[in-house]
């Protein structure tokens, strides 16, 4: 179909506007190693998105623009996933994110954190209250609390099916994303193909764990905001229920026909649901 002169103009325009407003990634320097990172946006109010323990910071792409309008977005790879090598050596995820938040000019901003990414920015906030303006914890996955029997039983089948490459069976598990997300379920899938570095990640043997923040969530004085998926596990729901309830002023939402990937499958929503609570 041939377009015309003033729908070709705005496509151009659109075209230009983005490629303006986002930056080619880059790497930071961090101890032992690099960061993969890249930003988006400008304003007064800066956003940082921290990835969860099996994908990367692909996952927030349909999130990624939408935030984008409104404030400065960062996000990065932890180490070896997406982009970012392995670490070989010992590091401290809080320190990645401080070298990172310092290599993109970010004093200070929002950390959004989705499942163990939620729970490296808690851990954040407690050493570097300074730094943060309010979280944003997406089906939270936090040091301290124990997983019930039902949940390591599902970590132990889902391990066996990725150690023998049943990715395809795998991404069926029913609380990653609800039961009738297939377009989201293939992307997971065409996510862990690409990228089979993020479930096969030696980082997690060197690196060094700071103090359980379970007992210490009273400390946090940041406004929060915790979500979590109405179909997401159990332990993930009681996780996000202590949370809201032990630090001081948060907010708890369930989000409607989502599971723990709720940005996949809602971008929208997701976005709106930030965007509300960074603008306030």
């Amino acid at each position: 179909m041939k377009l015309s002169t003033p729908v070709r103009a705005i496509a151009a325009g659109c075209l230009l506007f983005w490629a303006g407003l986002a930056q080619a990634q880059t790497f930071a320097e961090v101890e032992g190693g690099k960061v993969a990172y890249e930003t988006c946006g400008s304003g007064e109010k800066a956003i940082v998105l921290l990835h969860d323990g099996i994908l990367h910071s692909a996952a927030y792409d349909d999130v990624w623009p939408l935030l984008c309008q409104r404030f400065k977005v960062l996000r990065y790879d932890r180490r070896g996933y997406g982009a970012t090598p392995a670490a070989t050596t010992p590091f401290a995820s809080g320190d990645d994110l401080a070298a990172v938040m310092k290599a993109a000019g970010v004093t200070h901003a929002t950390l959004v954190g989705s499942s163990a990414g939620g729970g490296i920015a808690v851990d954040f906030a407690l050493a570097h209250p300074e730094a943060v303006d309010g979280l944003v914890l997406a089906g939270p996955w936090i040091s301290g609390f124990k997983p019930s029997v039902g949940f390591i039983a599902r970590g132990l089948k889902l391990a066996v099916l990725l150690k023998s490459g049943n990715l395809e069976a795998a991404v069926k598990d029913p609380y990653i994303l609800s039961p009738t997300a297939d377009a989201e379920r293939a992307r997971v899938l065409g996510l862990l193909k690409a990228n089979p570095q993020n479930l096969a990640n030696p980082s997690g043997k060197v690196e060094r764990a700071g103090p359980d923040a379970k007992d210490r969530l009273a400390q946090i004085h940041a406004p929060t905001l915790v979500l979590v998926g109405e179909v997401d596990i159990g332990d993930v729901f009681d996780q996000a229920r202590a949370v809201a309830a032990a630090v001081p002023g948060a907010k708890l939402e369930t989000v409607p026909a989502t599971g723990h990937f709720m940005y996949l499958e809602k971008p929208k929503d997701f976005a709106d649901r930030v965007t509300a609570f960074v603008a306030r």
